[in-house]
């Protein structure tokens, strides 16, 4: 009996658009795709269509895009499959090719990814590991990520919800949401009108909330590592309630005095143990950091939704002319 593993997308996520079509893409000699390229896939997508992105030990490089899209990779740290390859690319330009033909709408998720940046509104950006986001037009949601920045750009109704982070810079708007995140590093920077709820904010000292006032800061839990130079919540300048301030460690990993980067957090567990004080005390009675609220961190690999093949075995190594071949396919789906 011959058995073979391996990682291929099988079914289609939901229809963005009627009769919108599905594009595979893979540069990898261990499993096909129509295209070896993103942009070749781009170029040929029609305004609505899906591109999946096979996993490769090869990086896909800088892409545009042009037109609303939605863009599907194996994940950023897999460790579902056989290879457990990731869908990485360098950098995504969000642009218009003319007044008719734009971005705006576009989906990305399941990639390790340098930058986004560019032109478009009503993005979502969801199951990635990021090393920096500028915001480019209004109506984003930013969810399940891993990401070093978000430059919010002034921009309106944003919202950055469950995801591990360093941190948010240049947003001026009361339309903009931070909420249910684990930040570390900078933090805020020139944040200004925000809503900021149910995150866990990780060595909060005094220089982490440069040029950021008038926001509203709700039940957020400020694990401080430096007693002499910590921010008492809500900082100076902002107002809101139920935030507190803790020296204990609030995570199942123990964090405590640990600098740690985006790509290390991935290995960590975020869940809150039940003596932490942000267990169950968001606002809406669900555990603060990623696992509470609207968008509960789902995994840590960035993998989607989207079932695949984990397993192919034939099931009669030999077979007569005319004969049938038998095989059985085993498919997982994750969270």
């Amino acid at each position: 009996m011959k058995k073979i593993l391996f990682s291929l997308f099988v079914s289609a996520s939901a229809a963005v658009t009627l009769n919108a079509k599905v594009l595979t893409v893979s540069n990898h000699a261990i499993t096909a795709g129509k295209y070896t390229t993103i942009q070749e896939a781009i170029d040929a997508a029609a305004i609505g269509d899906t591109i999946y992105v096979h996993g490769s030990t090869t990086g896909y490089g800088n892409i545009k895009i042009n037109k609303r899209l939605v863009l599907i990779g194996a994940g950023h740290n897999n460790k579902e499959t056989q290879h457990n390859l990731n869908s990485s690319l360098s950098s995504i330009e969000l642009a218009a090719t003319n007044s008719s033909i734009l971005s705006s709408g576009t989906i990305i998720k399941g990639f390790s990814i340098s930058g986004i940046s560019g032109t478009a509104s009503n993005v979502i950006i969801e199951r990635n590991n990021i090393s920096s986001i500028t915001v480019g037009g209004n109506n984003w949601i930013i969810k399940n990520n891993f990401i070093n920045s978000i430059s919010v750009q002034n921009n309106s109704n944003i919202i950055i919800s469950n995801n591990v982070l360093n941190s948010v810079y240049y947003s001026d708007k009361p339309s903009v949401v931070i909420t249910n995140n684990v930040l570390f590093g900078v933090v805020f920077y020139s944040v200004s009108y925000a809503t900021i709820t149910n995150n866990v904010i990780i060595e909060t000292r005094k220089d982490n909330f440069s040029y950021s006032s008038q926001s509203t800061f709700n039940k957020n839990i400020a694990v401080y590592f430096d007693e002499v130079n910590f921010v008492t919540f809500p900082p100076a300048g902002n107002t809101g309630i139920g935030n507190k301030n803790t020296v204990d460690n609030q995570f199942v990993s123990d964090i405590t005095g640990k600098s740690i980067s985006v790509d290390q957090a991935r290995n960590y567990d975020w869940h809150l143990l039940p003596t932490s004080l942000g267990y169950k005390y968001g606002t809406d009675g669900t555990d603060c950091g990623i696992y509470g609220g609207s968008y509960p961190m789902p995994n840590m690999s960035g993998v989607t939704q989207l079932p695949q093949i984990i397993s192919m075995d034939i099931q009669n190594s030999v077979i007569p002319v005319g004969g049938t071949l038998n095989v059985e396919l085993k498919a997982k789906s994750i969270k």
